[in-house]
């Protein structure tokens, strides 16, 4: 199993460096504030999400003018809190159907179906092996030359580990105070939804 996750790691470098040239073109002009490789529960499947401030402007007025009364909108306003930030799932930009990382989610499957219980005691490995092949993608300076000022961090979709894994994961890729920044900004908006919720 370990030299399947050693390979894998190679495998996802050079899928993301594939799949992020038509992205950064779709992108354009605008600019990139977070990038995140994201899988789920059972780390089968792996896509890379991106977002930018132009897209995350656009995406929080119409969320707000959907989900949200007056009072509520200035509520968020006030406390200077993002509906989507840092929520991949919910980001303008991604690999897509036909990219690479599809075709390394399906060795992903394949293996996992191989043998469930192998592949299950391995989560951890699997994760190391997504950071490190990220942080070497990151130091290639892929996503642009301002690539010290973007918020790294590696997601699951859908599960009670993933502020540990963000958190963990924005550590070990950001610069100290970029991961800073993002760990302040997740407090107050856990802190803020946690009061508005009750």
């Amino acid at each position: 199993m370990e030299l399947f996750f050693k390979d894998l790691g190679y495998k996802i470098e050079q899928a993301v460096k594939k799949d992020v040239q038509k992205i950064l073109k779709e992108i354009g002009d605008e600019r990139i504030y977070s990038v995140a490789l994201v899988t789920d529960s059972d780390c089968i499947t792996l896509f890379l999400a991106i977002n930018t401030y132009e897209y995350l402007e656009k995406e929080d007025k119409k969320q707000m003018k959907s989900f949200y009364s007056e009072e509520e909108v200035n509520k968020i306003r006030e406390h200077s809190i993002s509906l989507s930030k840092w929520i991949p799932d919910e980001w303008g930009y991604s690999d897509g159907k036909d990219s690479e990382l599809v075709e390394i989610s399906k060795l992903l499957y394949e293996k996992e179906v191989s043998n469930s219980e192998e592949y299950e005691k391995h989560i951890d490995l699997f994760l190391e092996t997504v950071t490190s092949a990220f942080k070497h993608l990151i130091e290639s300076k892929i996503f642009g030359e301002n690539s010290e000022e973007i918020t790294y961090f590696i997601s699951m979709s859908d599960d009670d580990r993933a502020p540990d894994i963000e958190d963990h994961s924005a550590k070990v890729l950001c610069s100290e105070n970029v991961y800073k920044r993002f760990h302040e900004e997740i407090l107050k908006e856990t802190e803020f939804w946690g009061n508005y919720n009750n």
